[in-house]
């Protein structure tokens, strides 16, 4: 195996589960957030950033440096996806320190089942941005992917 297939094997591995991770909470529990009473999306929304919240920039990460060797050792065409592909989730990371995280932290600072002030705001913000983060992670994957066939 050539370092440019590793490199490819790395950024789409890790890419697919960082954009499907993504992908799923949009789905799954941005769909059930907007509909639970909110002491129950207090403890849901709290217990999921626990365990997710540090995989999923992981899964980012890694993908990104396989995609920064994938497109060093790439042509012309296959090199720019990778280069698109990578800046889009560093602007998903960016934006997800910036936005949500602020956001996380009020609901991780508390103790489980207490909402933090201004909850329902925080709740909708948090999801209207999560949409955002989905479109533009899956345009990331598309981009990855392509660079590689």
């Amino acid at each position: 195996m050539t370092t440019t297939q590793l490199a490819a094997w790395v950024m789409l591995a890790f890419g697919g589960l960082y954009s499907g991770t993504i992908l799923i909470y949009a789905v799954d529990r941005v769909h059930l957030w907007r509909r639970m009473p909110v002491v129950q999306y207090v403890v849901d929304f709290r217990r999921s950033l626990y365990h997710a919240d540090p995989l999923i920039p992981i899964m980012g990460i890694l993908s990104e440096l396989g995609a920064v060797v994938f497109a060093l050792n790439s042509g012309d065409r296959a090199a720019v996806l990778a280069w698109i592909g990578l800046a889009l989730i560093a602007l998903i990371i960016v934006a997800s320190i910036a936005l949500a995280e602020p956001i996380n932290s009020k609901f991780r600072g508390l103790p489980e089942g207490q909402a933090p002030d201004r909850v329902e705001q925080l709740r909708i913000t948090w999801c209207r941005f999560h949409r955002a983060r989905t479109v533009v992670a899956l345009g990331a994957r598309a981009c990855l992917v392509a660079a590689s066939v």
